[in-house]
C-alpha cells in the first residue's frame, strides 16, 4: 500500500556513498508526478519511500564494505540455511547466466549480515532464518518464468520475505524498485504527470497533475488504462506499469483508456515532459499566510523559504499569522523535516534518534533564527500525516511554537536506512532507529495529538493497522487538546472546517493564547 545520507551537523546531511535515511510511509499507490497520498502509505512503496530520508544515523560510514560471512560460511554456522541453495535445483531452471547462482547467494548471504548488524534491535539469527524459510516456501509455490531471470526472481521472493517479516517498513528492494526510491528523492523525471493505483488489474488514475501531459490530454480522475503502447496492463504490477509510462522527455506514448466500464476504450496520444514534483503550494487568506507541504524532497525548504517571501510580498509584509498544512503528508527526507522545523524555531532540540545501542543517542538543534518571525502558527495534521511531518508538527508542538489542529497523526516513529547492494543487486531498505520529540517521546504508534482536535470522520489507516509494526513504546498518552467543534463551532458546515477554525483563532487573536495554554 511508506533512506540515506551521513547526518554530520544540524543540516548537513550529505549522500553517503552508501546510504539514506527516510522518513515516510508507503502505500501501493504511485505518482507519475507526486509522492503516494498518505494512507494507506508507504510504500505502495512497496517503496518509496514513503517514507522515502537521507543519512547515516551513525555518522558516515560504509556498512557494505565492514566483514559479512560468504554464503558458505553463513551455512556452516546455520545449517537450516542450507535449504536457500537447494531452491535453486539447476534441473528445473531455465536458460542459465554464468555464476548467477553464486551471486545470488552471495547476495543472500550480505542481506542476511547487515540485517543482523543494523537492525533497530538486537536481532536473533532465528528470526532470520525463520523468514527465509518461509520465503522459500512462497518460491516455491510462486510461478515463476523460467527465463534468464528465474533464479534473480527467486532470490527476490525469499528476501523480501526474510526482511519484511522484520517490520512494516524493512523490505529489499529490486533494482527497479531502489531507481524509483532514487527518482521520488530527487522530485523529478520523465513522464506524463498522472497519479495511480492498480484496481482490478488495471491503472486507475487518482488524479492527472496540473499542467502535465495527463491533465491537458484530459485523463480524469477515476480512468482506467487497460494498455500501455499496446500492451495490455493486466498481469503487470504497478512498479511495471509506472516504469513503461516513464521516459524521456519529448518521447511518445500511447495509453489505451476506459472511462467507465460500459464505455468504449479510446486511445490517447501523450508526449513525455518532465515532471517535477511541486511539493509546497501557498496562497494568502486575508492577511493570514497559508502553506501546504504535500512531501519533503529535495526542494521542500527552498520552496518553502520562497514561498513565505512572497507571501509576506503580497500581504505588504503585514502578515498577521501562517497555517502550515500537513494533512495527508506521507514524509520524506530527513534534512528537509529539520530544516522546515528550524525555520520556526530559535533555539532547543528538534528532533534525537536512537538506534540498537540505547546509549547513542543522536540529537539535532535549531539555530537562533525564526522565518516567520514570531508571528502565530497553525499546523494541521490528520491521519495521513506521518514521519517527516510528524517531526515538523510534534518539535513545534513541543516548543510551544505552534498550535496543532485536526486529527491524531499516522505514528511512525521510526527510521529507515536505505543501503545500495551493488550494482544490479537493489538495496536494503532497514528500521535503524526510533525518532523522539522534543519532550523524549515516542511517537511510534502513538502518533502526535493535535491541540484542537476534530472528531470530523478519519478513513486514514494508521501505522498499527499496517501489517508487523514496531512495537510502541509506552502508554497511549492521553490527549489535553480542545475539541474543534466548542472551539470553533460556526465552521462546523464549511467545505474545509479544520482550516476554517485555524483561520478564526488566527484572525481573532486567540492562537498565542492557545500556545501558553494548550502546550
Amino acid at each position: 500500500m511508506l533512506v540515506v545520507c551521513a547526518l554530520t551537523t544540524l543540516h548537513g546531511i550529505r549522500k553517503a556513498a552508501k546510504g539514506t535515511e527516510l522518513y515516510g510511509v508507503s502505500r501501493n499507490t504511485w505518482r507519475m508526478g507526486l509522492l503516494p497520498p498518505a494512507f494507506l502509505i508507504a510504500a505502495s512503496f512497496a517503496l518509496i519511500f514513503q517514507l522515502v530520508a537521507c543519512g547515516s544515523i551513525e555518522g558516515d560510514r560504509d556498512v557494505i564494505r565492514r566483514g559479512h560471512l560468504s554464503f558458505e560460511k553463513l551455512v556452516r554456522v546455520h545449517p537450516e540455511l542450507i535449504s536457500v541453495a537447494n531452491i535453486f535445483d539447476e534441473t528445473s531452471l531455465g536458460p542459465q547466466v554464468p555464476d548467477e547462482r553464486l551471486q545470488q547467494l552471495a547476495l543472500f548471504a550480505k542481506v542476511f549480515g547487515l540485517a543482523q548488524r543494523e537492525y533497530v534491535e538486537i536481532l536473533l539469527p532465528e528470526r532470520l532464518i525463520t523468514g527465509a524459510l518461509n520465503g522459500i516456501k512462497t518460491a516455491q509455490i510462486t510461478e515463476l518464468q523460467p527465463d534468464v531471470n528465474y533464479l534473480r526472481n527467486m532470490m527476490t521472493v525469499v528476501l523480501q520475505h526474510m526482511i519484511s517479516d522484520l517490520d512494516a517498513h524493512s523490505d529489499y528492494l529490486t533494482p527497479a524498485d531502489y531507481e524509483q526510491i532514487q527518482v521520488r528523492t530527487r522530485g523529478e523525471f520523465g513522464g506524463i504527470g498522472l497519479e495511480m493505483t492498480m484496481e482490478h488489474g488495471l491503472v486507475k488514475c487518482i488524479t492527472s497533475i496540473e499542467d502535465t501531459p495527463a491533465q491537458r490530454a484530459g485523463i480524469r480522475p477515476g480512468d482506467l488504462i487497460s494498455h500501455i503502447n499496446g500492451e495490455p496492463v493486466l498481469g503487470m504490477t504497478l512498479i511495471q506499469a509506472v516504469k513503461k509510462m516513464r521516459g524521456s522527455a519529448g518521447s511518445a506514448i500511447v495509453v489505451t483508456v476506459r472511462r467507465g466500464m460500459s464505455s468504449e476504450a479510446f486511445d490517447v496520444r501523450l508526449v513525455r515532459e518532465i515532471i517535477r514534483i511541486k511539493p509546497v503550494s501557498a496562497r494568502a487568506e486575508g492577511d493570514i499566510g497559508y502553506i501546504r507541504i504535500v512531501t519533503f524532497n529535495e526542494r521542500t525548504y527552498r520552496s518553502m523559504n520562497r514561498a513565505i517571501a512572497g507571501l509576506s510580498r503580497e500581504l505588504g509584509g503585514r502578515m498577521n499569522g501562517l497555517v502550515i498544512d500537513l494533512r495527508d503528508n506521507p514524509g520524506g527526507l530527513l534534512d528537509q523535516a529539520l530544516k522546515v522545523s528550524d525555520a520556526f524555531l530559535v533555539e532547543g532540540e528538534i528532533v534525537s534518534t536512537v538506534g540498537r545501542h540505547r546509549d547513542r543517542v543522536r540529537r539535532f538543534r535549531a539555530d537562533p533564527e525564526d522565518l516567520a518571525s514570531g508571528i502565530p502558527i497553525a499546523v494541521l495534521i490528520n491521519g495521513g500525516s506521518a514521519s517527516a511531518s510528524e517531526i515538523v508538527s510534534g518539535a513545534l508542538k513541543d516548543h510551544g511554537r505552534v498550535v496543532v489542529f485536526g486529527q491524531r497523526s499516522f505514528g511512525k516513529g521510526s527510521v529507515q536506512t536505505v543501503i545500495p547492494l551493488g550494482q544490479g543487486q537493489g538495496a536494503l531498505r532497514l528500521t535503524t532507529a526510533r525518532y523522539y520529540t522534543p519532550s523524549g517521546q515516542s511517537i511510534q504508534v502513538h502518533g502526535i495529538e493535535p491541540d484542537i482536535i476534530s472528531v470530523e470522520a478519519d478513513p486514514a489507516q494508521r501505522e498499527k493497522n499496517l501489517r508487523n509494526p514496531l512495537s510502541a513504546e509506552g502508554q497511549v498518552r492521553k490527549g489535553n487538546g480542545a475539541l474543534m467543534e466548542e472551539v470553533c463551532p460556526d465552521v462546523s458546515g464549511g467545505e474545509d472546517p479544520i482550516l476554517l477554525c485555524a483561520l478564526h483563532m488566527l484572525r481573532s487573536g486567540l492562537l498565542s493564547v492557545e500556545i501558553q495554554t494548550l502546550n
